[in-house]
């Protein structure tokens, strides 16, 4: 690993909802506008409503024959973050951001969705614990419903995850115009899974789906469990958007469609 830098509405979720200011309120970094039209107000909303400290999606590498390649993924990735919170003035947010790279060959190379998503459950169950909470607070017992109270997880860093396959990186790298240059098309694209996912015969509050669709790794279902994301907005928009399921369910698109407007 390499580290650079539920379905229902519970009640810290009515409470979070409750307690959030209003869209109409004005945004610190641009008075002008809503903060609920800045992307690093709402990161950092999300933030503190959870107590984190570090924000960012995890990103899984399962492709490993053009470094080259994937350096340049980076590369343009960190671009259009730094476009889009420069936009905003809201460049101070990535002072707390933390990119998260899975990149053992010997586990990862050529794993699917699948494979992926168990691994993220595993690394989720406690990750926010070793990362969300301070060093010199870990060990002191924190009363339950207490503002020093951490997070429980719940924050998309541990909800999604980006999975970066060889199709998914040339998108980017070789379809993709290269920055400065706007991907307006949405040519380039990476795999978001989420982790609460389960098969629809697996799920006891589903109802069966009248559509039959076409297999994606054998599932027939809508929702497979992973879309394709601009990765221009992956690391922003597609944050920021996922502080609840409602995000996934009201964006969701099925491969090998990719989500979203074209943006320019």
């Amino acid at each position: 690993m390499e580290i650079v830098g539920d379905h229902g509405v519970s009640s810290d979720l009515l409470a979070f909802l409750k307690n959030r200011p209003p869209p109409q309120a004005p945004s610190r970094r641009q008075p002008d506008r809503e903060w609920y039209f800045n992307q690093a107000d709402k990161i950092e909303r999300l933030m503190q409503a959870e107590g984190d400290i570090t924000w960012g999606y995890v990103i899984y590498r399962t492709t490993y024959e053009k470094d080259d390649d994937w350096d340049e993924f980076l590369r343009r990735l960190r671009f259009h973050m730094e476009q889009t919170f420069e936009r905003c003035n809201g460049g101070d947010i990535l002072d707390a951001f933390t990119l998260t790279i899975f990149s053992d060959q010997a586990l990862f190379n050529g794993a699917n969705t699948i494979a992926i998503r168990s691994h993220f459950r595993q690394w989720a169950e406690t990750a926010f614990l070793t990362e969300q909470r301070p060093q010199q607070a870990r060990d002191v017992p924190v009363e339950s419903g207490s503002a020093e109270q951490v997070n429980n997880g719940r924050s998309p860093r541990y909800q999604f995850c980006i999975q970066v396959d060889e199709e998914s990186l040339l998108s980017v790298t070789r379809d993709a115009p290269a920055p400065p240059a706007p991907d307006p098309t949405k040519k380039g694209w990476v795999k978001l899974i989420s982790k609460s996912w389960i098969p629809i015969e697996e799920d006891p509050r589903a109802r069966p789906e009248q559509n039959v669709y076409e297999p994606i790794q054998g599932i027939t279902e809508r929702d497979v469990g992973w879309m394709k994301v601009p990765y221009a907005r992956v690391m922003t928009d597609y944050y920021s958007g996922n502080e609840t399921m409602n995000g996934w369910r009201t964006e969701y698109c099925r491969p090998p469609e990719v989500v979203g407007p074209p943006y320019d």
